[in-house]
């Protein structure tokens, strides 16, 4: 229990089939826990994470899935500084992706095979502000959003785009050309299509369009 209410979860993986079964088994081993949503869409799990009134407290993600993986996401994620433990589960052997675990900013790497018998410790350190398994370099919350902090004092982590991205993004919204972009910018057309693709990767879309229909539903620009 948080505050009095139950523990917040949320859960993505791209296998349909996979998430409902985790959905299940949390259900059953963490009774008292909440599971706010699970989505086979790790793009909508992002939006969701960032702009929802009601955030998990913890976010299961998994860590292959396509278009934003379960690294990826974290790192999304706590660009905005949002205070979201995260659970990246895989299939693949622990000690490979340790390393890169612990520097996106998860909380915790757990097996699939093992997942009904180590889920609940998992939330359980991870929700008491810790991690797991232990040993293992990863940070707390509390370790992770401080270094957030003292690495972007003057953003506080809380954008998700650079300002030249919004520039960029801001001129197509009011349907400038690209060269005339570039021109406006000083930048070459290149620079102006890379800021596009980098901004892109960052929501998980594919296309120019589905990237400004982003930024007008959530009022980024």
């Amino acid at each position: 229990m948080k505050n009095g209410r139950p523990i917040r979860l949320a859960l993505v993986d791209n296998d349909r089939c996979s998430a409902e079964m985790m959905a299940l088994l949390i259900g059953r081993t963490i009774p008292e826990a909440h599971m706010l949503w699970v989505t086979d869409n790790p793009s909508l799990a992002l939006e969701r994470c960032l702009f929802d009134p009601r955030k998990p407290d913890i976010l299961i993600c998994d860590l292959m899935m396509d278009g934003l993986n379960g690294v990826r996401l974290t790192e999304r994620i706590r660009q905005r500084n949002m205070q979201v433990g995260v659970i990246v589960v895989t299939s693949y052997d622990l000690a490979t992706y340790g390393e890169d675990i612990a520097c996106c900013g998860a909380q915790a790497l757990i097996s699939k095979r093992d997942f009904a018998a180590t889920i609940r410790e998992a939330v359980k350190s991870v929700f008491d502000g810790g991690t797991y398994p232990h040993g293992w370099g990863l940070h707390s919350l509390e370790e992770t959003l401080h270094t957030v902090d003292a690495a972007q004092p003057e953003a506080n982590g809380a954008r998700l785009f650079s300002d030249r991205e919004l520039a960029v993004l801001r001129l197509y919204a009011h349907r400038v050309p690209t060269v005339e972009i570039a021109r406006r910018l000083g930048i070459g057309v290149e620079t102006v299509y890379s800021y596009v693709k980098r901004a892109m990767r960052k929501v998980g879309v594919t296309r120019r369009g589905e990237l400004l229909d982003y930024c007008e539903r959530y009022h980024v620009l």
